[in-house]
């Protein structure tokens, strides 16, 4: 087996790392931990490809769908996968598939306002939770638990919230913390006491 991709592999661990996700497997459910991004890469793909799946895309994709990206070899495949990956999704087969349209769209507001830590946006746990979902009807901050910590950052979604790109229905509250210089899913400490189950008015 080629070294190239146990480098490629371990480039993105080190950028992780650097990110400020902990080397022990980061926040559990966290697009932007260090298992979940070195689990989503592709080493034998170029740069354009070998990302694809981390972000949104790993939480609308089957398993299968992920194993499969997973297993390819070549940039041509993967570009041809991609577009397939999308047709499947089309609505309206054989016309412009809205759903796509609306990833691409909010992809790029995520970029712009949630890209940190050498990550874009669409591959961070924020950005990510956009895309899917939109943008939150009600956003604030809470104190967190321990004073040393950073203040947890929340997002509120209502009841009617529509489905998202997902096909699935957002959680009510989606909490996010500093872990280093990358925001992330925000997973109580052990034994630390459950926070409200809503943010402060």
């Amino acid at each position: 087996m080629s070294s190239v991709p146990v480098i490629a592999r371990a480039a993105v661990l080190a950028l992780a790392c650097l990110a400020g996700a902990a080397c022990s497997g980061g926040s559990v459910g966290s697009i932007g931990s260090v298992g979940a991004m070195a689990d989503l890469t592709n080493p034998f793909l170029g740069p354009d490809y070998s990302a694809w799946l981390i972000g949104p895309v790993a939480r609308i994709a089957r398993p299968d769908e992920i194993k499969a990206y997973l297993a390819l070899h070549d940039d041509g495949e993967a570009a041809a996968f991609i577009q397939q990956f999308w047709e499947r999704r089309n609505p309206k087969p054989g016309q412009a598939n809205p759903l796509l349209a609306r990833f691409e769209e909010r992809a790029e507001v995520a970029d712009k306002k949630y890209s940190e830590a050498g990550l874009l946006g669409r591959r961070t746990d924020r950005g990510a939770i956009f895309i899917l979902y939109g943008p939150p009807g009600k956003g604030g901050f809470e104190v967190a638990r321990r004073p040393t910590d950073p203040p947890i950052e929340v997002w509120q979604y209502g009841a009617s919230a529509p489905a998202g790109l997902d096909g699935r229905h957002p959680d009510p509250f989606y909490r996010f913390t500093k872990r280093g210089e990358l925001t992330v899913l925000y997973v109580p400490r052990p034994g630390s006491l459950p926070l409200s189950a809503a943010p402060p008015p």
